[in-house]
């Protein structure tokens, strides 16, 4: 099992191959503009990556988050 690697606030997205902000899941939703449920079933699709906190809480990277959502809605066009 791989660790992500940790610079300040940062952490690196596997994904984006970048270091990224990672949001909680409400913001994430938030800022997406989808439903927290649908952050959620990209997490269990593995169309964002994600980190599980302690307490059972995730994180999401906000670029992939922003990524998926647009191809989400690029398919539905």
């Amino acid at each position: 099992m791989t660790h992500p690697f940790i610079s300040g606030n940062q952490v690196w997205c596997p994904v984006c191959e970048d270091y990224v902000q990672m949001l909680r899941v409400p913001k994430a939703a938030s800022l997406a503009d989808v439903s927290r449920r649908t952050v959620y079933r990209y997490i269990g699709k593995g169309s964002v990556f994600a980190l599980k906190i302690a307490g059972g809480t995730y994180r999401v990277c906000g670029r992939c988050l922003l990524r998926q959502q647009q191809q989400s809605r690029a398919e539905r066009e």
